[in-house]
């Protein structure tokens, strides 16, 4: 699930322009940390919070809160039961998503405008 009204807070606090250049750059950037999890796992607990941040910049809600459940898990237990297959899974459904809902998404919320309506 995508928070728009997130997203649309973003892109009127920075201007349109500049929000398709912030996202493009947020999307790389979780797809490159995710990537390096592959080769570095051991780095999980500082790529988590990392994670989080972005997922609730992006307005990526079921990331955001899976990313929550991972660094309590992580805390408490010391490892990650769910994996990394289960956050690569996640934010990439979040992804489609909201590539495929942001143009209908922008195109019926003008700037400045109301609440979106949803896809």
């Amino acid at each position: 699930m995508i928070d728009w009204k997130r997203v649309l807070d973003l892109r009127d606090k920075v201007g349109p322009d500049r929000l398709v250049a912030l996202l493009d750059r947020a999307l790389l950037d979780i797809e490159m940390r995710l990537r390096s999890l592959d080769t570095r796992p051991q780095d999980l607990a500082r790529e988590l919070p990392v994670l989080r941040r972005a997922a609730a910049e992006m307005g990526f809600l079921s990331c955001l809160s899976l990313c929550c459940k991972a660094e309590e898990q992580l805390a408490r237990q010391g490892h990650l039961d769910l994996g990394t297959a289960a956050l690569k899974a996640s934010f990439g459904h979040a992804r489609q998503t909201f590539l495929r809902d942001l143009p209908l998404v922008m195109a019926r919320a003008p700037s400045g405008g109301g609440p979106p309506r949803p896809p």
